[in-house]
């Protein structure tokens, strides 16, 4: 079923891709006027959806698949209506288009359908790894004590959602309703997005001929899971999940339960590599360190709710998904879908890597000059700087998308290629 969770994570991202083109050219000055602007929210939450949420979310049942040897087809085929469901919505466009956090949400029957399928498809796989995690919390192997965290979190991300449900109030106020309702889960989502980061960090440097075993670090993945918990406890402790107080109590939990074992983990990480520019390996885990860090520095110098905050979580959340393009890259190659990896995986790192950079910064500079956060166009402003960082926000997306476009076209040739080669090897024995 690894293969089956692969094929499924590379199609979300590659759709979710698509529409981030979408949105990020709808903000473009000069180009802006020739995308629709009545899409341009279909296309965000799609994009939200598709390329952060149910991309990393179904890579990460591949990696609970493979680091815990389970073949759960149900649990697959159920996510993958789920998927559909939400790609159908999100491109056909209909329904009313709610730019909540976290999980933006499509007000309609087949959005709804699809989320529910596909994280039914995710709590039977998290409550199949469960026994095995719980016993590999205090692990010494960076792999085995990063993924028990992660799906302690995903059960964790469920159960959240019940108080959450309870706390959200009258469903027709529509946007507080799904910003209550997926508050606390979607914070929890991001401690797991740090486990699976902190997993392929691990494993890339072993690729790279570094084995390691954690020491007294085995303990700092439990503050994952007491601030998790903390985080799951949010709706319960308070009247109204997204109050200010309750803002505050999730931004300390982050920036102490994440943000501290994280830079212990990556300080980890950092002393034990020796860049190599020709290695995809190397060069895919220098710049998600840099992306990771780009993020947090954004964070910690201060944020309002502008065009600083995606500036903030697309630096740690594209530092994963970079991550995991270079652990895809093994993948092929384990699986028997290519015996020696193309020339092109030596740039295409850089252009996703730096283009995402750019994206990034012109992002943060432009919200510093005002830029709202989840708006069309440009005519809320005249500021020439403004306008400049958008510019330069536009050309890290065509980078970051020409980047991603090239992953995802030779990984699935490789998987629809090599699949049928490697069908082949195995009926001549």
């Amino acid at each position: 079923m690894e293969r089956k969770w692969f094929l499924l994570s590379i199609v979300s991202l590659g759709l979710g891709g698509f529409l981030a083109f979408v949105v990020a050219m709808a903000r473009t000055p000069g180009v802006y006027q020739y995308f629709p602007p009545g899409y341009f929210y279909y296309a965000l939450i799609g994009h939200v959806d598709l390329a952060i949420v149910i991309f990393l979310l179904s890579f990460t049942l591949l990696v609970w698949s493979r680091v815990y040897e389970i073949e759960n087809r149900l649990a697959f085929y159920i996510s993958l209506l789920g998927f559909l469901g939400v790609a159908l919505s999100a491109f056909l466009g209909k329904g009313t288009a709610v730019s909540n956090n976290y999980l933006p949400t499509i007000v309609h029957p087949l959005f709804f359908a699809g989320i529910i399928f596909f994280f039914s498809g995710f709590t039977l796989l998290a409550l199949n790894a469960l026994k095995r995690a719980f016993s590999d919390i205090l692990s010494y192997d960076p792999i085995k004590n990063t993924v028990s965290v992660s799906v302690i979190l995903g059960v964790f991300m469920i159960i959240a959602v019940i108080p959450s449900y309870l706390r959200a109030g009258d469903p027709s106020n529509v946007y507080i309703f799904y910003e209550r309702l997926f508050w606390a889960p979607g914070h929890i989502q991001q401690f797991l997005n740090g486990a699976i980061l902190l997993y392929a960090w691990y494993y890339l440097i072993t690729l790279l001929g570094v084995e390691k075993k954690l020491g007294l670090l085995r303990f700092a993945n439990l503050s994952f899971l007491f601030f998790g918990f903390l985080l799951f406890s949010v709706p319960i402790l308070y009247t109204d999940p997204v109050s200010r107080s309750a803002k505050i109590f999730t931004e300390v939990s982050y920036a102490i339960g994440l943000g501290i074992p994280m830079f212990f983990h990556a300080f980890n990480v950092v002393r034990n590599i020796k860049f190599d520019w020709k290695n995809p390996f190397s060069s895919a885990l220098t710049l998600s360190l840099i992306l990771y860090f780009l993020g947090v520095l954004i964070a910690y110098a201060g944020i309002k709710a502008d065009l600083r905050v995606p500036a903030h979580y697309h630096g740690t959340v594209t530092s994963l998904t970079l991550a995991l393009m270079a652990v895809s890259y093994r993948l092929v190659k384990e699986y028997g879908y290519v015996r020696s990896l193309s020339s092109v995986v030596r740039f295409q790192p850089y252009l996703y890597g730096i283009g995402m950079t750019l994206f990034i910064l012109g992002l943060y500079f432009a919200g510093r000059g005002g830029a709202p956060r989840k708006t069309y166009g440009t005519g809320y402003t005249e500021d020439p700087f403004v306008l400049f960082s958008l510019i330069v926000m536009g050309v890290g997306t065509l980078m970051a998308v020409i980047g991603g476009v090239i992953f995802v076209l030779y990984i699935l040739s490789l998987i629809l290629r090599g699949q049928a080669h490697y069908e082949v090897r195995e009926d001549k024995g």
